[in-house]
């Protein structure tokens, strides 16, 4: 964004000129929620907490538009060292702004010595109908302090006291980070973020997707999109494809091979075929050996038998599981796998001859813990991995905490170590492909159940034969899976199943074709 914002000014947009697009577009959102806000409230006070620099700048704009169409104002300017020029020239449209009691000098100056005792401050604040937080913006990566951070402090203690108060942020709430979105201390929680032009990436991660509130975007005419490595998966952006033609029959459709099971886990290859079938792949198999019992499989499902019945996969069944590789489109391998050593061999065998063959697929689950382990290497071939923030740790060799901390910079670092299409999943889901990377917002806290990811990489699988590229694949798997979960928690009334997911992914991808 910052790269946007002095391109505009260099093509002969004035800094000041966008602050005041900024400001108005802010404004216009603020008078309604006011309107709405104000009918349960004895007072139709706004309190707008400007900060040193361009996001203050803003918020002085927005209290003297609010002033102009009848809102009673008060804008607080932030105890600062030094103030930039575009702040200072807002300020002087606006010389009713004050600062606290005690503030430093240049505090003190820009507001002409106008100030307000901390008392009055939270007076005014236990009466006010909104507050805006126009105090930091993307630029912030430490914790606010100082003067910043007694307001903020000031905010959101009147917040927890009243819920009822309405907190606006401009651009990004203060104290998140834009970029990784994690939460500083302190910091405010919105519930009402409007962002400037562009949403920023670190808001759609969690906990900062939550201090954020409801976001609404501002336009104010920045062209160009140059440098924007993460696009949120929604509308135009989930790949679309045309509709199945009337003569289209199952072999057109796609033929997945889900590699996965063993004798204690035969039930996470049966859910990728679920999520392969329900997602319109046309024929699907798995492969299994006679004695691995377990749950039923979808009666469409055809089966890889493999005559060695050991309780896992070794090398010795490469062979009549590369005749089934050979066979397919698309290959998942992963769910239920087991992390022996002997099937360790057997996966190599596999990728080897995927490789050779130019098959595309999915790896996930035990297939990620064994070529971490094992050292296998899966540049070249046309793959997409779908670890969890537990599974990425572990290939990454550091912490899920750390993972957790900045998903973006960690989805980067797994296509980079690994050189294939890098999804992370998580409330927030990341796709990478060395450059270019979605953001998928979608989805419902219940997709946190056994089997979800199993379901999720037949779902991609069946993506991988129809879209274009593996990143496609992803994307629109993901995007899938995510709406998924949303429609069939809204059919449930609340938990569900894994299964329930694939059945519910059927409508979600009439809705994406066409």
């Amino acid at each position: 964004m910052a790269t946007l914002d002095s391109q505009a000014i260099a093509s002969g947009d004035a800094s000041l000129e966008l602050m005041e697009r900024a400001g108005r577009a802010v404004a216009r959102e603020i008078v309604s929620l006011v309107q709405r806000s104000s009918v349960s409230s004895s007072s139709n006070e706004v309190i707008v907490l400007c900060g040193p620099g361009n996001n203050g700048g803003d918020g002085l704009v927005i209290a003297r538009l609010l002033q102009k169409q009848g809102v009673q104002v008060l804008a607080i300017l932030a105890d600062a060292s030094r103030y930039s020029p575009e702040c200072l020239a807002q300020l002087s449209q606006f010389p009713e702004a004050v600062t606290l009691e005690g503030s430093g000098q240049a505090a003190m100056e820009a507001a002409s010595g106008r100030c307000i005792s901390f008392a009055s401050l939270v007076e005014r604040l236990e009466a006010a109908v909104l507050v805006v937080d126009a105090l930091l913006g993307t630029g912030q990566r430490e914790a606010p302090r100082g003067g910043i951070a007694t307001l903020v402090s000031a905010a959101a203690l009147e917040k927890v006291r009243r819920p009822s108060l309405c907190v606006v942020s401009v651009d990004i709430p203060t104290g998140v980070n834009a970029d990784t979105g994690a939460l500083l201390s302190p910091h405010i929680w919105a519930d009402v973020t409007i962002a400037i032009e562009l949403v920023k990436r670190g808001m759609m991660q969690f906990p900062a997707r939550e201090a954020c509130g409801e976001i609404r975007v501002a336009p104010i005419g920045i062209n160009g999109r140059a440098g924007v490595a993460f696009s949120l998966v929604e509308g135009v952006v989930v790949p679309r494809l045309p509709r199945r033609s009337a003569v289209s029959h199952k072999g057109t459709a796609g033929r997945v091979l889900v590699v996965g099971g063993s004798a204690a886990m035969p039930g996470a290859s049966a859910l990728a075929v679920l999520g392969a079938l329900r997602s319109g792949s046309g024929l699907v198999s798995r492969t299994t050996k006679p004695s691995w019992s377990g749950p039923s499989v979808a009666a469409e499902c055809m089966n890889v038998l493999c005559k060695n019945d050991s309780a896992f996969f070794e090398e010795g069944d490469s062979d009549e599981v590369l005749k089934a590789i050979g066979d397919a489109d698309v290959v998942v391998m992963g769910p239920g796998l087991g992390r022996a050593p002997e099937t360790a061999a057997f996966l190599r065998v596999c990728l080897r001859e995927i490789s050779s063959m130019r098959k595309r697929v999915v790896l996930d689950a035990d297939a990620l813990q064994l070529i971490a382990g094992s050292g296998l290497a899966i540049k070249g071939i046309d793959a997409v991995i779908t670890p969890h923030p537990g599974e990425a740790a572990m290939m990454l060799g550091i912490s899920t905490g750390e993972i957790q901390a900045d998903r973006f910079s960690a989805v980067k670092k797994l296509y980079e170590t690994y050189g294939v299409v890098s999804l992370l999943k998580g409330a927030g889901t990341l796709v990478w492909d060395g450059s270019q990377g979605g953001i998928v917002a979608r989805g419902t806290p219940y997709l946190g159940t056994a089997g979800s990811g199993d379901v999720l990489s037949g779902i991609i699988a069946t993506c991988l034969k129809s879209c274009a590229t593996p990143f496609d694949a992803a994307v629109r798997g993901a995007y899938i899976h995510a709406v998924a979960g949303e429609r069939a928690s809204a059919s449930s009334g609340g938990p569900i199943i894994a299964s329930d997911v694939a059945w519910a992914s059927a409508s979600v991808v009439g809705d994406v074709e066409g």
